[in-house]
């Protein structure tokens, strides 16, 4: 691989106190001799959207669990849309950290969304407290042939509401 072209980027990083940070930075982009193609050199660092780093995302998703979007987006400046990606990228890596739920006890609710024959079916975890699924009456059987073995082997008790 041989350098194609380089160019200066400037990288948004968490603030000190009234002050934003920003890095400014070196970005090489790369010409690979196998594919032909143009490709960036990644950087650890940054975020998914290359204007932040990972501190700054992590950042905003911590103030999104205290504040709404549309705050977090006041306070820092930013677009609705930027936050709400850093905040998905936030959220996906506490979700990896925690790993997927292995319920033991299951509850299983019908709940009507508008007047008529419209339902949803909600199953959440009772132990810890937490929705693992909520879809409509459709989707429910795809839900049970989709789920895993030993998922559904584990649930001792399923308690209908």
């Amino acid at each position: 691989m041989g350098w194609y072209d380089r160019k200066v980027r400037r990288v948004r990083d968490p603030s000190c106190g009234d002050t934003r940070i920003f890095l400014e930075l070196e970005v090489r982009r790369l010409d690979c001799r196998n594919c032909g193609k143009v490709k960036r050199e990644r950087l650890d660092f940054l975020a998914d959207n290359p204007l932040y780093t990972k501190r700054f995302a992590y950042f905003v998703g911590r103030r999104c669990r205290q504040a709404s979007i549309a705050d977090v987006a006041k306070e820092l400046a930013l677009d609705w849309h930027t936050v709400k990606a850093l905040e998905m990228q936030y959220m996906e890596a506490q979700l990896a950290r925690v790993g997927r739920p292995g319920p033991q006890v299951i509850g299983i609710d019908e709940i009507a969304i508008r007047k008529g024959h419209t339902y949803r079916i909600v199953v959440s975890d009772l132990r810890r407290g937490r929705p693992i699924l909520a879809a409509t009456t459709a989707r429910r059987r795809a839900w049970s042939s989709s789920t895993p073995g030993r998922a559904r082997g584990r649930a001792r008790a399923f308690v209908l509401r």
